[in-house]
């Protein structure tokens, strides 16, 4: 004898259960999918609103650094509504286009603040024009950053960071609306087809059977599986700046790419261990960098790492730092090396 078909069968299942059965599981499967959704819309990142005012603030901080000012004040950070903050500082500065952006990336994803935000720089006297600004998507294909490798003139700034990251990781909250109507259309399509079925059944009809209702193809967000697209890796936050941009120093610019120093009309070649060391002190300025973590980062693909060999290249490095006497590079005794601006070189 024959196996009965497969569409057979699960008539045969749908017909052993009742339409009370069939009614209890769909309505519990809807309110676990509303549910998750509810929930999904209503979390808010885990970093609370006082540790992320404290991470905006660094960011001032380290853009005074940068441009050389390590004596004035960052104001307190103005708080507003939708998660969005106000950067304000004592005195102008300048700031160079690409450092902004580096800085920014790099603090708020070392601490895991949310992927997608908006930056604008706008001017004190002039609050409603935004002199530079870009916008930054946890899928880096969408990311907007224009205008670098620009350096903007002194003046007084205020920065607006405002996230707009604020539902959990999970599913989106139309997402989950869509699938809890999906789930109710397939219920009803059910109930629909178990009379139907025990009609024809009763009337002495059950060759007549029609085809069972597909199930597959069906994705959390409703559509088939053509239109699934992956989700992309987190970036970057903690992706750099691109390698063509140059990164400020004091009144030098640092082109990683090119390997070079550019002061005025001067440049300064570096050597390829040069550049790599400089990359690493330009992104941490004013920071205590860890001996072993600059042996690492510039040598760690050459096997053998000689403590000397860091030593005779920061002292390299010095030298050609000397185009701009406020950039020195300190000895930090039984730690490591520490960039500093602001200071006479020596």
């Amino acid at each position: 004898m024959w196996p009965a078909p497969p569409w057979r069968a699960g008539n045969a299942v749908i017909l052993s259960m009742s339409w009370k059965a069939l009614l209890a599981i769909g309505t519990a499967l809807i309110v676990i999918v509303s549910w998750t959704a509810i929930r999904g819309r209503a979390t808010l990142p885990a970093t609370d609103e006082a540790t992320e005012k404290l991470v905006i603030r660094q960011i001032g901080h380290q853009l005074l650094l940068q441009a050389g000012d390590s004596s004035s004040r960052v104001l307190p950070v103005e708080e507003r509504a939708n998660r969005e903050y106000l950067i304000r500082f004592a005195a102008p500065f300048t700031f160079f286009t690409d450092s902004l952006v580096g800085t920014v990336r790099r603090i708020i994803a070392a601490n895991s603040l949310p992927a997608n935000y908006l930056v604008e720089v706008i001017q004190c006297d002039s609050p409603a024009e935004v002199i530079f600004g870009f916008q930054i998507y946890k899928d880096s294909a969408r990311n907007v950053v224009p205008c670098l490798g620009r350096l903007q003139e002194r003046s007084c700034y205020k920065i607006r960071i405002r996230f707009t990251e604020t539902q959990a990781a999970g599913m989106h909250p139309f997402s989950g609306g869509l699938m809890a109507g999906s789930l109710g259309a397939m219920l009803v399509s059910l109930l629909f087809r178990v009379f139907y079925i025990r009609k024809r059944s009763t009337a002495g009809k059950p060759g007549n059977m029609p085809a069972p209702v597909a199930l597959t193809g069906l994705t959390t967000d409703g559509q088939g599986p053509e239109n699934i697209q992956p989700d992309l890796p987190p970036e970057a936050i903690k992706q750099e700046v691109p390698a063509s941009s140059g990164i400020a120093i004091g009144n030098l610019v640092f082109l990683r790419e090119s390997q070079q120093l550019v002061t005025g009309s001067s440049i300064i070649m570096l050597t390829a261990k040069e550049a790599k060391l400089l990359h690493v002190f330009a992104c941490a300025q004013q920071e205590v960098i860890d001996r072993d973590q600059l042996m690492k980062e510039v040598w760690e693909d050459e096997g053998v790492i000689v403590g000397r060999s860091l030593d005779m290249f920061v002292s390299k490095l010095r030298k050609k730092l000397q185009a701009d006497p406020r950039i020195s590079i300190l000895n930090v005794h039984g730690k490591g090396y520490k960039l500093v601006v602001g200071r006479a070189g020596g």
